[in-house]
């Protein structure tokens, strides 16, 4: 006759520490959960304590709720699978983890739209911060952005955006512009008479901005765009 396996211990709760500490359920959540008020050292050290012995792990939501923020920052990118975002996302763990942070990343899929939903969803979630390095766009899909990102920023939390931003959002600003209109004089010098553009359909404007900025240092050397391709990334 076989023995069937016992049920594996259920995970200690916060009720649990409470009563191994020996202390009240509101003392051990200030502790745990981080909340701004102050609790004696002598009763942190024995819920910290009884944390350990017990494998306690804490509720994310609840330290959100406790602190008005959480340990979490959320990084929206256009495609995972892009090398570019995939470095980029790669290099923001990093930075997180030795901050004591973990990173949450959620994919725009370059729909305007779709990033506004995301930044709503984000809100309910408390991110400590959010990082939004997804494909600019303009139009009028882009238009809830600005305030869904007001509302965040009045709960507390903290905005940094890849590329053009408005005055009131922190931003890591690329001269695409410059950048491709110095590319396009340089090619103009090594002789090359005619070009032809493929950029990103219109609307995205990292692509907009390299296709002006390249217009404008190629033809003014004298060169002649012969066409401008446009379609979706590859």
């Amino acid at each position: 006759m076989t023995r069937t396996p016992s049920t594996a211990r259920s995970a200690a709760t916060l009720h649990d520490v409470a009563r191994e500490a020996g202390v009240s359920l509101a003392t051990a959540s200030r502790v745990l959960n981080g909340s701004t008020r102050k609790v004696a050292e002598s009763y942190r050290e024995k819920v910290e304590a009884a944390a350990e012995r017990l494998g306690y792990t804490a509720n994310l939501s609840a330290q959100a709720t406790a602190r008005g923020t959480s340990a979490v920052v959320a990084l929206l990118v256009a495609d995972i699978a892009d090398p570019y975002f995939g470095q980029l996302a790669s290099g923001v763990a990093r930075g997180a983890d030795e901050a004591g942070l973990v990173v949450t990343i959620a994919i725009t899929e370059r729909d305007p739209a779709r990033e506004v939903s995301l930044v709503r969803a984000l809100r309910g979630q408390r991110p400590r911060g959010l990082i939004l390095a997804a494909s600019r766009t303009t139009g009028p899909d882009a238009a809830g952005l600005d305030p869904e990102l007001e509302a965040f920023q009045g709960m507390g939390g903290r905005v940094v955006m890849l590329g053009p931003a408005p005055d009131s959002i922190r931003s890591v600003a690329v001269d695409n512009r410059g950048g491709a209109r110095a590319l396009g004089a340089r090619l103009r010098e090594l002789g090359y008479r005619e070009a032809v553009i493929v950029g990103a359909r219109e609307g995205i404007q990292t692509s907009d901005d390299r296709i002006a900025g390249f217009t404008h240092g190629f033809t003014g050397a004298g060169g002649r765009i012969r066409s401008v391709v446009r379609g979706g990334f590859t």
